[in-house]
């Protein structure tokens, strides 16, 4: 037992390094362990674990095989609106937007119904972003504030960062640059307070684009 969970450590360390050949091919063998003691709880890690390697990959189809493994032995349980989340991603990066909208609607019951709340504000702030790609303004309003009140009120940083972000997409949308250009900014400026060097150098070649 000592060697599925070293495997499933190496697995991680590879996938953390872009090495995504050995990462599955130890995540596999932690797998198989798992499998033949019937430890459920490492069954479904290396089964998230495979999923995200083959997203990293860019084949959909095999990510969504794995979560859906996943999801089954998870079965309600305080991990499923992470795995609802995962799958709706997915189905938002192969322009399938109702089923992204639909698996969002259940990861923020499932983070609910166990009481994750930043993890039902990060949810809310997804779904208002697919909104706002189908040109959904009216719900994705409603879903960028209700995320980013919720956010903001257990004090997460990087999501308000996002949610920030997510508003200044929303009134670009809209027509309203000035209001679009503010928001980009306090997305900036949190983004720069917490470190985040990656977000914020996107946030200034979004605002450079404003005259």
């Amino acid at each position: 037992k000592d060697l599925m969970y070293i495997y499933n450590w190496l697995g991680n360390e590879y996938l953390e390094k872009g090495d995504y050949s050995n990462a599955l091919f130890y995540d596999s063998k932690s797998l198989k362990l798992a499998e033949k003691f019937g430890d459920v709880d490492g069954e479904e890690s290396d089964l998230n674990n495979i999923a995200v390697i083959f997203r990293h990959e860019g084949n959909d189809s095999k990510a969504l095989e794995y979560y859906r493994k996943a999801l089954k032995l998870e079965n309600g349980k305080s991990q499923t609106g992470a795995i609802y989340n995962n799958i709706a991603l997915i189905y938002f990066d192969m322009h399938n937007y109702k089923k992204a909208i639909e698996y969002l609607k259940k990861a923020i019951n499932a983070a609910e119904e166990h009481g994750h709340y930043l993890r039902s504000g990060e949810n809310m702030l997804n779904l208002g972003y697919v909104y706002i790609t189908i040109k959904d303004f009216k719900d994705a309003k409603f879903y960028l504030e209700k995320g980013l009140e919720r956010v903001k009120k257990v004090g997460n940083k990087y999501w308000e960062g996002v949610g920030y972000e997510y508003l200044g997409w929303y009134y670009t949308n809209m027509g309203n640059k000035a209001l679009a250009k503010d928001y980009f900014i306090k997305a900036l400026d949190i983004f720069r307070a917490i470190g985040d060097d990656r977000d914020a150098s996107v946030m200034l070649k979004v605002l450079s684009l404003f005259k």
